[in-house]
Formats: structure tokens, sequence, C-alpha cells
């Protein structure tokens, strides 16, 4: 006796709710890498102030001044001499162009001073710097 085979089916593999998964997972990805600032890799160690606040404007471009006497803007490592007029040439493309000091502790002081000087020379008049609000006395928290 033979028996009638049925004709098997051709598996399908339902792509759609993979592609789905994918798209969330790259939708991820991009929103948690595109917002992070770089900041090159140094280590500062940034002075306390008791008058210290925090800003609420847009974050702008960095001058990093090292304690071995290292001078940096945003990643790049630049010569005291020609940030005068790196600040100069970015001043004149972008009006609205702000820059702010991060200076270690240890840093010298002769170099903060050329940083200022250079600033002073672009039109820059007031540079902001950075530094940590020190604890009240008697403050046990955080």
């Amino acid at each position: 006796m033979q028996f009638a085979r049925k004709q098997r089916r051709q598996p399908v593999i339902n792509i759609i709710s993979l592609i789905d998964i994918l798209v969330v997972l790259l939708i991820f990805y991009i929103a948690t890498t595109v917002f992070k600032k770089s900041e090159p890799k140094i280590i500062l160690k940034v002075p306390e102030s008791s008058l210290a606040k925090s800003a609420d404007t847009a974050p702008p471009s960095i001058i990093y001044v090292t304690a071995d006497s290292k001078l940096f803007f945003d990643d790049a490592p630049i010569e005291p001499e020609k940030l005068g007029d790196l600040l100069k040439s970015k001043m004149a493309t972008n009006s609205n162009f702000k820059v702010a000091m991060k200076a270690d502790t240890k840093a010298p002081f002769g170099l903060i001073i050329k940083v200022m000087d250079a600033a002073h020379v672009a039109g820059i008049a007031n540079l902001d710097t950075f530094a940590n609000p020190t604890k009240p006395v008697g403050d046990s928290g955080p």
C-alpha cells in the first residue's frame, strides 16, 4: 500500500521582529554615545572654592593646564604661544564662542597667566575657570 505524501512546507523565518529589535538597539547605542563630550586622558586635581557654582549654559571649549606644564585645547595639545592666535580665529568665526580654563592645583602659575593673557588678546574679557565646591564645616555628606 502506498500512502500519499504531503508536501512539506518550507520553513519561514520571520525577520521583521529581528529588525525591530536591532533598530531599538541601534537607537539605544546612538543615544548613549552621541551626548558624551570627549576630554583628553589627563588627570587634573581641580582646586576647591566656596563660591563655585555650576553653569547652566552650553558647555564651552576647555583649555586644560596640567601639573607638568602641558596645555590642551579641548582634546589637542597646543603650545602656549599659539593659543592666542587660535582663540582669535575661533572668536572671528563664531561671535558666541565661549572658552573656560581647567587647571590642576599644581599647575605653574606662569602658564595660567599665559593662558589668561592669550584669552585677553583674543578679546575674551572673562575667562571662566573650573573649581570644586568645598564642603561646609561639619558637613558629613558625600
